[in-house]
């Protein structure tokens, strides 16, 4: 190793990666690419079981905590892609180690589990950046310049649509999936708070809503179609102080799994964007004008960025902040505290496959979904045959 070489691997980050399977396998991966750049130092991959294949890497130490990673040495950034109800404790016990955090979305499983993370990163200095990749997408900036040059005219309403395909292997794969509770601990898994949770916090960042004290009103209209405690099929409106109604109709019983979408309307026409995409149209009098895909910028990279910055005494706004969640955040908090979602009859639902792979279709779920977000309506507005009354 040069001198060089050592000064990098001294000063350059160490990043810890904490839940490494399911999703957390996309942290894994994306910090191993930064790690073979000298742009990170992978120093520890945290579960609470291994596989041959994760014995087998050896580029990282493998641990059984998180706590066990502080006592090996420093540790600069925690990525915590962990069960939603146990982000809160793990955030604040890295945050108090001097760790900044890429926290998985939901960060967290109330308001006031937001404001007291929010507290304690004031306190320690820590960054935290959470897990809504869609924020990184250049889109969003891309979108409000074409509102702000008047395209489509003033901004009438905001809608998003999610149908997409979950099988019953999908909501028995954890002890929480599906959970609204566990043990008595809030988990807050559903539709709207995870899988299109993405969907929920685009529109409202799209629609200059992140703090909850710009929120009105919070309406839901939540059902079930699976065996679990959680919704796999709502709508959510929400009606800030100021600007206009935004609307998100999502459900997880679809026939098929189709690209979710955020829909900014105005006077004159609206805008579609396929977030997971970075995909976005400019439709005026049902012609598309324009059709185009932007970049994105990866959270982590833009964490390491925002560490730098305040070393230099720079500007450090992150894509995804924790002050950036607070509108959701509240929107996941009325669900918490919402009344358990309604069974959808039995007869008013097709199964297919068979095992793991059952999923319950709700039928038509595609052509109410797109009814309910388009004219901002609930299930129940609409005189659903399944709908509470």
């Amino acid at each position: 190793m040069t001198s060089t070489d050592h000064a990098t691997a001294t000063t350059a980050p160490t990043v810890v990666v904490v839940g490494i399977h399911g999703h957390g396998a996309s942290h894994v991966a994306a910090a191993r690419a930064l790690a073979a750049t000298g742009a990170i130092r992978l120093v520890g991959l945290v579960d609470r079981t291994f596989t041959e294949e994760d014995r087998a890497a050896g580029d990282a130490p493998l641990r059984d905590s998180l706590e066990e990673c502080f006592a090996a040495g420093r540790v600069d950034v925690v990525i915590l892609s962990t069960p939603i109800h146990t982000h809160l404790d793990l955030a604040v016990a890295a945050l108090e180690h001097g760790a900044d955090v890429l926290l998985e979305k939901p960060p967290v499983t109330s308001n006031d589990e937001l404001d007291r993370l929010q507290a304690t990163a004031a306190r320690t200095g820590g960054l935290v950046q959470v897990g809504f990749q869609s924020l990184g997408s250049h889109a969003i900036g891309e979108i409000a310049d074409v509102v702000a040059g008047g395209e489509i005219g003033a901004v009438t309403a905001l809608e998003a649509r999610g149908t997409w395909v979950r099988t019953v292997g999908y909501w028995t794969r954890a002890a929480w999936s599906g959970r609204r509770t566990l043990d008595g601990t809030p988990v807050v898994d559903g539709v709207v708070t995870n899988p299109f949770a993405h969907a929920v916090q685009t529109m409202l960042r799209l629609g200059g809503t992140t703090d909850r004290a710009a929120i009105a009103t919070i309406d839901l209209d939540q059902y079930r179609a699976n065996d679990i405690e959680a919704d796999d099929t709502s709508v959510v409106r929400i009606t800030p102080q100021r600007g206009p109604i935004m609307t998100a109709a999502l459900t997880l019983c679809a026939q098929e799994t189709t690209d979710p979408m955020v829909t900014v309307h105005g006077e004159l026409g609206s805008i579609r964007f396929h977030y997971t995409r970075d995909e976005v149209e400019l439709v005026v009098d049902g012609v598309t004008l324009r059709r185009w895909t932007t970049g994105r910028t990866d959270l982590l990279p833009d964490l390491l960025r925002a560490r730098e910055a305040v070393r230099a005494g720079e500007d450090a706004a992150l894509v995804s902040s924790l002050a950036d969640a607070s509108a959701f955040t509240a929107v996941l908090d009325a669900v918490r505290s919402a009344p358990a979602p309604h069974r959808i009859p039995a007869d008013l639902v097709e199964w297919l496959g068979a095992g793991d792979e059952r999923r319950p279709v709700i039928p038509r779920i595609e052509e109410l979904v797109a009814e309910a977000a388009a004219t901002g309506s609930t299930f129940a507005e609409l005189g659903t045959d399944w709908a509470r009354r």
